[in-house]
This record gives structure tokens, sequence and C-alpha cells, in this order.
């Protein structure tokens, strides 16, 4: 074992801390933060290391900072995240030894610096990684390719549906994107029609059944009609008396089913 039992209390507290986190599907996820907030209080304390030699004491602050930056991504706090992933990464930083999970962190980290649209902190990050890592590795290989469709505006190449996910810890950071993405179809759609009915913008903007839908647009302050059927665009664009008359709804209805279609060819 790394440890010498019984040496220090730090120890029993990373034992139930990987026996809790290890039940993966069955975690109690207020249990891990319960203990998480008691091994690093027991950090704290005067000869917590006792007894531990710096490969056992390093493999703990690994798992700690780990847990507690995985944890707050299933808990969708992104805040707590943002906090803990920069321990993480000043972790590996200094470690001497790679951690198994160090490509799910990074890649963790990178959707989120995507999805928080800090785009500068991400190139940088992602010099750190070799670019065989980058193509290969789906962790990796996900967040760099959203980064790339999202900067053309190739929303319908982003990777949104649940099989192209490499992990469910990465989940939370594409529904903040998905949303990103949806509020900007919105603003275009806003600008580029008057009604759109309920069906096509299913696709649209990315939803799965209509209620969702029509909750968005009520949320949006658009209003509907034909018994639900059309979502009327308010605050579209300006236009005058002539302009109105081009906008058959027969053709909007065409182009709209074309972006949805464009949409639906996830990469």
């Amino acid at each position: 074992s790394l440890f010498l039992s019984g040496m220090s209390p730090i120890v029993e507290l990373h034992k139930k801390l990987t026996a809790e986190w290890g039940k993966n599907g069955q975690r109690d996820l207020a249990a891990i933060e319960k203990i998480l907030a008691e091994i690093k209080a027991a950090t704290t304390l005067p000869g917590a290391d006792q007894g531990l030699d710096s490969k056992a004491l390093s493999t703990i602050h690994r798992d700690i900072y780990e847990i507690t930056a995985l944890s707050a991504a299933l808990r969708e706090d992104l805040r707590a995240f943002d906090d803990a992933i920069e321990q993480v990464m000043a972790y590996y930083a200094s470690s001497t030894s790679d951690s198994d999970h160090k490509h799910l962190m990074i890649g963790l980290n990178l959707m989120y610096l995507v999805a928080s649209n800090r785009l500068s902190e991400f190139h940088m990050l992602l010099e750190q990684v070799s670019q065989d890592v980058q193509r290969s590795n789906p962790y990796i290989a996900v967040p760099v390719t959203i980064e790339q469709s999202l900067m053309e505006g190739a929303y319908n190449k982003v990777a949104l549906s649940e099989k192209n996910i490499p992990s469910p810890f990465f989940v939370p950071f594409f529904r903040v994107m998905t949303d990103a993405i949806r509020a900007e179809i919105a603003t275009c759609m806003g600008k580029s029609f008057k009604k759109v009915p309920v069906s096509d913008a299913i696709s649209l903007l990315i939803f799965k059944s209509a209620d969702e839908t029509i909750a968005f647009a009520k949320q949006r302050g658009w209003t509907l009609e034909s018994n639900n059927s059309i979502i009327v665009l308010a605050a579209s664009m300006e236009v005058d008396q002539a302009a109105k008359s081009t906008l058959e709804p027969s053709r909007i209805a065409k182009q709209t089913i074309f972006y949805a279609k464009q949409l639906e060819m996830i990469v």
C-alpha cells in the first residue's frame, strides 16, 4: 500500500472518498461533498502528513483535486468547477507523474473555456497538448472541433447529440453551449422571419419536442397562433409594407426546413 495505515487521519478519509467515488452510477454527491470538506480540513491539521511519503501524499492531493472538479461538473456548478480545475491544472504543472485522468480533465477544461467564451485561455491550454493527442484523444478532439465550428459559425457541425459526448462529465458544458447556440439561432430567426411552423422550429432550435420549443418561444416573448402550430416571432426585423408582402408562409417554411436539415447534419 502507498499508505502507512493508521498514521494519518487523511488516509482513512481518502479511502472513504475513493470508495464513494468508485460507485459510479450510485454515487452520492452529497456524501462526496461532505468527505471532501472533511479531508480538506484534515490536510490543514498539524501532522496531517505524518507517516506518508511524498508519492502517497501526491496521490491523495491528486484525487482530492480531480474529484472536486468532477463532482462540481456532475452537480453542474460551473463556478465551483472553475475554481477546482485551476487547482487540478496547478497540480499537473507541479507533479512529476501523470494522472490517468489528465486528458479527461484537460478536455473538460477546454470545454468549459470554450463554453465560457474564454478563447485566449482555450488556445493557451491547447498549445500544451501535442497535435497527435489533439486529433486522437476524444476528450481533446471534441472541444477542439466544437471551437473550430463555432468560430466558423457552422452551428450544424457542433456535436450536440449525446452519442458525440465522450464522457458524462461533458454534459453540463454541452448544455451551456447548446443554450448559447440556441439563443444565437433564435436571434437570426427573429431577424429573418415573421412566422415559423413549430414543427420546423423543433429541429431548427435543437429541441426534441414541440412542448420544449413552445416553452422557449414564450420565454423569448414570441406568440403562437393556429392552435399553437405557428410561432410568431416578436421583435422581428424592421420591414416596410412592401417587404412584408414577400414573406410568404410557404417560402418561409421551405427555408426553415432547409436550415433545420442542415442542423441535423451533426458531424
